[in-house]
């Protein structure tokens, strides 16, 4: 009325942009429970002191605790481990599980989102405005940082998605198979920081499980 959208009205715009971007995501929506912890050794890993079974179990149950309490003082979450451990396998789960209530949940890899940023940017692209969705969507996951192209661009976009929902208030989902160490070496500071000081951190440990499911299948 009087050109002022209701607030009912706002939310289904956010809603339609969100299914929108979500539409061109590489990344497969999976189930808690088929999250198998038979991939995991028992043994006591020498780094950490634990077994790769019991911290999985944990941090199984810390995002199916995640999923329950959303969106009640939900963190930003940074899932940190090599290759083939399930990061993208739960932050999928957590997506499917968050969508399914209803929530306006955006997830695909940070490579795609910032390739899909620059083409709009620079009008090789007409499709929904990424970044604004990005921005607003209740929960954003980002898969795989650190695969995306290195650029000023990309690093300040990538910038703006976390400082932007941090000051909001809205949690962010960030996987990558960097180690601390390596994410200093590539990222500036002020995006070190928050993602060391403002998200709540998850280790991932264990043995790449693609590759134990391919030798079973020889």
């Amino acid at each position: 009325m009087n050109g002022i959208r209701c607030d009912c009205f706002n939310e289904l715009l956010k809603a339609y942009s969100v299914m929108d971007i979500n539409k061109n995501s590489n990344i497969k929506l999976a189930d808690f429970k088929d999250f198998n912890l038979d991939y995991y050794p028992d043994e006591i890993d020498k780094t950490t002191g634990i077994s790769p079974k019991l911290k999985m179990a944990t941090n199984l149950n810390a995002c199916k605790e995640y999923v329950k309490y959303f969106p009640n003082n939900s963190a930003s979450l940074f899932f940190s481990g090599k290759t083939g451990l399930g990061k993208t396998f739960l932050t999928s789960a957590i997506a499917k599980e968050l969508l399914q209530k209803g929530y306006n949940v955006a997830f695909d890899s940070i490579q795609n989102y910032l390739r899909a940023i620059e083409n709009e940017h620079f009008g090789r692209s007409l499709n929904t405005d990424t970044l604004q969705t990005l921005l607003c969507a209740d929960l954003v996951i980002l898969d795989d940082l650190g695969s995306e192209f290195c650029s000023p661009f990309y690093t300040s976009a990538l910038y703006n998605i976390i400082n932007t929902r941090l000051n909001k208030g809205v949690p962010t989902i960030i996987s990558s198979n960097l180690s601390l160490d390596e994410l200093q070496k590539r990222y500036d500071d002020r995006i070190i920081s928050r993602l060391t000081g403002m998200f709540t951190w998850m280790i991932f440990l264990g043995k790449d499980i693609r590759r134990i499911k391919a030798t079973q299948n020889k």
